[in-house]
């Protein structure tokens, strides 16, 4: 067989290290700052689930309208990080759901979000994660995975069934937040190559952050309320308490009324904020509506799902996420270009240090090949 060529193997170790650049990983162990939260709140005609995206740096982004009718096909890290990949399996689907997603780095690489079947996924980091290896299933990058999951499924328990027919793949260790309309959720871990599972019984609070589910909960019985005597302190300034704070704000909320859902998961994420977060986001699963603040416009906005046409008869639309304005933004999306969505993976890379060798070979790479990715997409309704 023969050797990659050096320039190449250089790329592969710098992407190895891309999201402790990108992301600030070192710093998620517990006391450190930069940490996301993501939680579900259910009640009586009320379900929501909130999220915050906290980086060491301001996180240029868009909010997304993915269309349904659409023929796709996976892109997996090796299609990114090389001039050429081999051995990928692909796979090829037509869009059954429009979603309204909260994108970093351009349409189709999602961070998060909510489609018209009323199914949510999100990710956080986490440290150690390993994903299966299978050279049968065809791998997706883990951006594009989500959007996936979004384009195909409905509920919880097709995502879950989905792991044994295609696999994630990427530079970023991640772990990840799924829920759907009935009040259904989950948490999806990969942990030795292998994914574990945590729902119903085994997921009794409806909260996850940077750590495992199972660390989480050791900690949890120490607390009063959940069998211990350790008092809830909230202004406690211990980033590793963001779980507990969590699950005991969501165990407080009580009989309020429906209408309170969406302020009171604000608040909760207001809590959860250990001074680095630079976008919350509430989805309203019964309304079908998303809410999102950012650190550089705090005013809350929205955008109704009931507003877009999910066909694929019109053009995704797009708005950036950091949009200064108060209220509906149904009128202030724009029809997604090529040419806007170059610029948006550009921005979003730009705050990326790679190294000299990532930065020289792989970042431009990776904003020529992604933004392009769209446009390979054909309307299929």
């Amino acid at each position: 067989m023969k050797s990659k060529p050096m320039a190449l193997c250089l790329v592969a170790v710098a992407a190895s290290v891309l999201c402790w650049f990108s992301r600030s990983d070192a710093k998620l162990e517990r006391g450190g700052p930069e940490s996301c939260s993501t939680f579900m709140l259910a009640a009586d005609k009320a379900l929501v689930v909130g999220h915050n995206l906290d980086e060491g740096f301001d996180v240029v982004g868009q909010v997304v309208v993915n269309k349904r009718g659409v023929e796709k096909q996976n892109v997996s890290w090796a299609d990114l990080k090389f001039w050429g990949s081999w051995n990928v399996q692909r796979i090829r689907w037509v869009s059954k759901h429009g979603s309204v997603t909260y994108n970093t780095i351009g349409r189709e690489f999602i961070d998060g979000g909510l489609n018209e079947a009323g199914l949510y996924v999100g990710e956080m980091t986490l440290l150690g994660s390993k994903y299966p290896q299978d050279p049968k299933l065809a791998k997706i990058y883990h951006h594009q995975w989500m959007q996936y999951l979004l384009d195909n499924f409905e509920t919880v328990p097709q995502v879950l069934e989905s792991l044994n027919s295609s696999i994630l793949d990427g530079h970023c260790q991640w772990h990840f937040f799924v829920a759907d309309k009935s009040g259904d959720a989950a948490a999806i871990e990969f942990l030795d190559g292998k994914a574990v599972v945590h729902r119903g019984a085994g997921m009794p609070y409806k909260v996850l952050g940077n750590l495992s589910y199972d660390d989480e909960m050791k900690a949890l019985p120490e607390y009063e309320g959940f069998g211990g005597k350790k008092k809830v302190a909230f202004e406690d300034k211990e980033n590793g308490r963001r779980f507990v704070w969590g699950a005991t704000m969501i165990r407080n909320y009580g009989t309020r009324a429906p209408d309170q859902a969406v302020p009171y998961a604000f608040t909760v994420l207001m809590q959860l904020d250990k001074g680095a977060t630079k976008w919350s986001l509430v989805y309203d699963l019964m309304a079908m509506k998303l809410y999102w603040r950012t650190n550089k416009s705090p005013d809350v906005r929205y955008a109704d799902f009931a507003a877009f046409d999910f066909s694929c008869a019109s053009p995704a639309l797009v708005l950036d996420i950091h949009e200064n304005f108060l209220g509906n933004a149904a009128k202030r999306f724009r029809p997604y270009t090529d040419a806007d969505n170059a610029q948006a993976v550009a921005a979003a890379l730009k705050a990326w240090d790679m190294g000299a060798m990532g930065n020289t070979f792989l970042k431009p790479r990776m904003v020529d090949r992604m933004s392009k990715v769209p446009g390979t997409f054909t309307c299929k309704p």
